[in-house]
């Protein structure tokens, strides 16, 4: 191996053999023998199933291999879909023996339950013909299917990055879509950052692998490629994530693939040992409580388990019952469950007590999703029927908490008397110790936890602030915590409106026409500025329905308020007819409705407004505000605030604004979630803790910038003035690389802070000290060589300057400089003259540098004779004059003799009755033999040389693995020139110009033609 490091090509090396040491066999693709457009290695699939299935005919096998090499489907999802299924059934094939006897068989692609009976590859540089030929840096097949594709960028370059990975993974679904029709995952990296995903996935839901044992987890958000090679691709990691972490959603036409983080993974797995040691006779019938924070997954975890066990053989096809306190949560898990019935089988949801009792007596292996409230008495009965003894009912429990107990009279002691030999797994957002009862003594020990601060690192969750807003109530303190003592945490809010007088009379006050009034104006311009600079949708709490609609009727009055909904059941017995006319009473089919809107970020629907609905189990990315008018407390205030957590493009955090006070209550929340073993804090104050970070990043930023100036007058200043302050601004960066990459840094996260403290009292003054660091951003990374941005910022993060903010327009670096055009054209005798004059040299020389650069390789692949000659001549002027060998003028005077020298080469281009590219061949030619040969003759020999070259040119041509097209343009080209009458002596020279000029013009053919 080599001992060099600082290539693409040691990354890939170094990779190859991590995975050779946990059992892969290298092959390089080069060397594989087969029809280029085929990405299934059909001789190590059926070499694999002659071994496993010894006693088949060998027209099975073939038939195997032809259905496995060729999955049906319209598109790729769905072939990719076709593929995982047969797959994970196996194929069923009519076999007919030599002696006449026939019968039906399975034959799978891969043996699961033996891993060491496939054969597992990696493959490096394999050519693949396509819509455009590509070539993937590394593939894992198993048995000869390409189920991994992993694609790499150098770690020791600045670019490209992990970014530019994906992209090149998002080309490969294009241009060789054929084989995304087999993969189960793809892995990108940079070296620094490794991730892995799912092929359809945007960038912001690829992840790191972060443990190898599901125990020690790996520091910082990036995580390593050891630690996902030893943590995910070894074979028997493979084939499990494969077979069981894997899920396709089916909603209509839409399909929706899936994998698991390594969250999921390892909890999935710990969960599925207990249950599956529970059922020996004696265990202990309490599972145990995975606690994953609220946003990171938890249905899917839940989905994952499930179909795992189903297929357990010591469960002998167990029913599930998936048990929830709401209504509402019980529907939208049971919505979701429906969406995987390939992974968790049939699903069935018990509308009645009826219905609940009917499922639970009759076969094994369904997932019931039933309310808690379900297992109540009838009438008459003193204690519930029994409805199951079978050992293998397990009873998963969506947010384990207070109703999930009550064992002396209530449904979690009907459950239990109805299910006496059921195995209970509990699932929790929060630490078990929220829940004010011995969660322990129901469900077991912990599982597993992933917690706040550990979901935040691995930007699973985005990060939720708190920012108090209040509206000022006619009420008492003491009457609010009296209202507050009487909420019974967990019921429904209707009936609380009913029952709790004192809850009635705050919604009365806080539904006030006045405040209300108050309310609306306040929430809608916080909500317009905050989507001035952060792309989002807001959502609404309020106490009552009653409240939700007066509120409701105050923004829509407003001028310039988007499309607003409420979204709330109703009840046409006592609710007023104009709630129906107006829309406000939905039913289910208009709630989903509403949130298929809701969740396009696209959609004009902006904020919608609800009282107890959506407030949990409800995943709505581009949501990024909450506004809460709501008295809430502990479990309850936790899953609420969890609704602006969620992963969206570049969505920096969430935020909660507090319109009732329930500030002391989130402070409680969050040292009980603490106490109970969470790192992280669920919502920190704005100002406590996002003001220290926004004042931290304005320092740094300041410390970067020459010093001395008000920055944050720069509106005050004349035009003049103001562009000499940018002209320091720009002339001071650009001089050092190192002050500048500080300042790009500093101001990112400027800008990201200052999305949070913009409202505040003590940040709002330095709004335009923000926006003049952000406008010369722009201009630095338009205007000079260097880094540009990782991410588009402005897909989700906008900045402060827009029309009406930057009134004085943006300052232009060219002109700041004294350059009125970004064009080499301005290299001419006039400026030369003023040059010396002016007092930023340095900052005009570098922007002229850049300029003719730019030139440089614009033209560069057209010339390669004349390019080595102008850029040695530059790299040696700009040297000498770092080294204070000369002087400014003669650094210009160099470059102006560069540009006289092209526009010469244009002119003599035309004289010799040749294309640009033509030229560039001529150059080649003549530079070697121009005295040996006629102009007219080098001229005639140039335009057969070209129509020859590109007649015959391919895709990708000068990479290594179309040597055999590279072979066919030099055997062409030689032929023209023989019969052009060029001496033997000369044929080799000219021939290997030709072919450089070639490579150099051509190599992006025919992106380039």
């Amino acid at each position: 191996m080599s001992q060099h490091r600082g290539t693409e090509t040691d990354f890939e090396r170094t990779t190859i053999e991590r995975l050779e040491q946990v059992g892969y066999t290298h092959r390089l693709g080069l060397e594989i023998d087969r029809p280029p457009e085929q990405v299934v290695l059909r001789d190590s699939l059926r070499g694999n199933l002659a071994r496993r299935y010894p006693n088949l005919p060998d027209t099975v096998l073939d038939e195997a291999v032809a259905r496995l090499a060729r999955p049906d489907g319209v598109d790729t999802i769905r072939r990719n879909l076709a593929f995982h299924r047969d797959l994970m059934k196996g194929l069923e094939l009519p076999v007919e023996y030599p002696d006449g006897r026939r019968e039906t068989v399975y034959v799978w692609g891969i043996d699961w339950e033996w891993p060491e009976a496939n054969d597992f590859q990696v493959v490096n540089q394999l050519p693949v013909r396509g819509q455009n030929d590509r070539r993937p840096d590394i593939m894992l097949y198993v048995n000869g299917l390409p189920l991994v594709v992993l694609e790499l960028k150098n770690p020791w370059a600045e670019a490209p990055t992990v970014e530019h990975a994906w992209t090149q993974v998002q080309h490969y679904t294009h241009d060789i879509s054929q084989l995304f029709d087999f993969n189960a995952l793809c892995v990108v990296s940079d070296g620094v950052t490794t991730l892995h995903g799912q092929w359809p996935a945007g960038m912001e839901w690829y992840a790191p692998w972060k443990s190898i044992d599901g125990v020690d987890v790996e520091p910082g958000t990036t995580a390593s490629m050891k630690t996902l090679v030893e943590g995910l691709l070894t074979p028997q990691r493979l084939l499990r994530y494969v077979r069981d972490f894997v899920l396709f959603e089916i909603a209509n036409e839409q399909i929706t693939k899936k994998g698991a983080k390594y969250h999921q993974y390892f909890a999935v797995q710990a969960a599925a040992e207990r249950a599956i040691a529970a059922v020996r006779p004696g265990a202990d019938r309490r599972l145990g409580v995975v606690w994953h924070t609220t946003g990171s997954g938890k249905s899917l975890t839940m989905a994952f388990l499930v179909g795992m066990l189903r297929r357990a053989p010591e469960l002998a096809n167990p029913t599930f019952v998936i048990q929830v306190d709401r209504t509402d949560l019980d529907n939208q898990l049971y919505d979701q469950f429906v969406l995987l019935r390939d992974l968790v089988g049939d699903v069935s949801h018990a509308g009645s007590v009826g219905k609940l009792r009917e499922l639970l007596t009759g076969d094994a292996g369904e997932v019931v999703f039933t309310t808690t409230a379900k297992f109540q008495l009838d009438e008459g009965e003193m204690e519930h029927p029994v409805l199951s003894t079978r050992q293998n009912v397990i009873v998963i429990a969506d947010e384990a908490h207070r109703s999930q107990y009550g064992f002396a009279g209530g449904f979690a002691r009907y459950l239990r008397e109805a299910l006496p030999n059921a195995r209970f797994i509990g699932f929790t957002g929060t630490p078990v110790s929220f829940a004010g009862a011995d969660t322990v003594a129901v469900f077991g020990n912990l599982i597993h936890t992933y917690d706040i601060r550990q979901s935040q690192e691995d930007q699973a969750t985005v990060p939720i602030f708190y920012a108090p807003r209040q509206i000022k109530l006619h009420l008492s303190r003491t009457d609010l915590d009296e209202a507050l003592e009487d909420i019974v945490e967990g019921e429904p809010q209707d009936e609380l409106e009913r029952r709790k007088s004192k809850w009635a009379a705050l919604a009365a006050a806080a539904g006030a026409r006045d405040r209300v009034t108050s309310l609306a104006s306040d929430m809608l311009a916080h909500y317009r500025e905050r989507t001035a600079t952060l792309a989002g949708k807001a959502m609404v709490v309020c106490m009552t329905r009653e409240n939700c609609v007066r509120l409701y009727d105050a923004l829509t009055a407003l001028p310039g308020c988007p499309e607003v909904q409420i979204v709330m059941t109703g009840d046409i017995t006592r609710d007023p007819p104009e709630w129906s006319e107006a829309g406000h009473l939905t039913t289910k089919k208009q709630r989903e409705a509403l949130k298929k809107r809701f969740k396009n970020p696209d959609d004009p629907l902006a904020i919608v407004i609800v009282c107890d609905m959506w407030l949990t189990g409800t995943d709505i990315p581009c949501l990024h505000t909450l506004y809460v008018d709501k008295p809430m407390r502990g479990h309850t205030i936790i899953q609420a605030i969890s609704r602006v957590n969620r992963v969206f493009r570049d969505k920096p955090h969430g935020l909660v604004v507090d319109y009732i006070g329930i500030g002391d209550d989130l402070r409680e929340a969050t040292s009980r979630y603490t106490a109970g073993g969470g790192r992280g804090e669920p919502a920190p104050d704005v100002s406590s803790e996002a003001v220290p970070v926004f004042q931290a990043a304005l320092a740094a930023l300041r410390e970067t910038l020459p010093p001395g100036q008000a920055y944050g007058a720069w509106r005050r200043l004349s035009g003049i003035a103001l562009e000499d302050l940018y002209a320091l601004v720009y002339g001071t960066l650009a001089d050092d690389d190192a002050r500048r990459d500080a300042f790009l840094d500093a101001e990112q996260r400027l800008t990201h802070a200052f999305l949070l403290v913009k409202h505040l009292d003590e940040c709002r003054p330095h709004a335009d000290e923000v926006i003049f660091a952000q406008r010369v951003r722009k201009q630095l990374r338009k205007a000079l060589p260097g880094r540009g941005p990782c991410r588009d910022i402005e897909r989700a993060v906008r900045d402060l300057v827009d029309d009406s903010v930057d009134a004085t327009g943006v300052v232009d670096i060219f002109r700041a400089a004294g350059i009125e055009l970004a064009d080499i054209s301005i290299l001419d005798d006039r400026f030369l003259q003023t040059f010396k004059e002016h007092p930023r040299e340095n900052l005009r020389l570098r922007l002229l540098e850049k300029l003719l650069r730019d030139e440089l390789d614009r033209r560069r692949s057209r010339n390669l004779t004349k390019d080595r000659s102008f850029r040695e001549l530059l790299e040696k002027t700009i040297q000498q004059y770092h080294n204070r060998l000369v002087d400014a003028a003669a650094v210009i005077k160099a470059m102006l003799e560069i540009k006289k020298e092209l526009e010469a080469d244009e002119a003599r281009a035309a004289a010799l009755g040749l294309e640009p590219e033509e030229v560039a061949f001529y150059d080649a030619l003549s530079t070697n033999l121009e005295s040996a040969y006629e102009q007219g003759f080098l001229r005639d020999l140039v335009h057969d040389v070209v129509q020859t070259v590109k007649a015959r040119l391919k895709v990708e041509w000068t990479q290594p693995h179309r040597d055999q097209v590279k072979a066919d343009v030099r055997a062409a080209v030689k032929r023209v020139l023989s019969r052009r009458g060029v001496r033997a002596e000369d044929l080799d020279i000219l021939l290997d110009a030709v072919m450089k000029q070639a490579e150099a013009l051509y190599r992006d053919w025919p992106l380039a033609a």
